[in-house]
């Protein structure tokens, strides 16, 4: 007395033809990421690299001002991401309707 049940990782040969195992989707889903979000995700890594830069070159170079300037970094590793992100929610949410 077995049970065909209880041994459910054996491959039998349709699964094997059809290449779905254990009842998962064989293709996965293909979203695609507008040109839009992409340009703003490149454009907010420029802009919080460049504050680095900015805040490690003003620290070197004993500005007055790097303090500022490396609390904006900070800032924009924060803030940026997250409009990138309310942007792209929004985005998406637009597409559809």
């Amino acid at each position: 007395m077995s049970d065909p049940d209880i041994n459910k990782n054996t491959k039998t040969p349709e699964t094997l033809k059809s290449g779905n195992t254990a009842g998962r989707n064989p293709e996965p889903s293909k979203q695609t990421t507008s040109p839009i979000v992409r340009i703003l995700a490149i454009l907010g890594i420029l802009v919080i690299v460049g504050l680095y830069v900015l805040s490690f070159v003003a620290s070197i170079s004993n500005w007055d001002n790097a303090f500022n300037i490396f609390t904006g970094a900070l800032g924009a590793s924060i803030f940026v991401p997250i409009v990138i992100y309310l942007i792209r929610l929004f985005s998406n949410k637009n597409k559809d309707n």
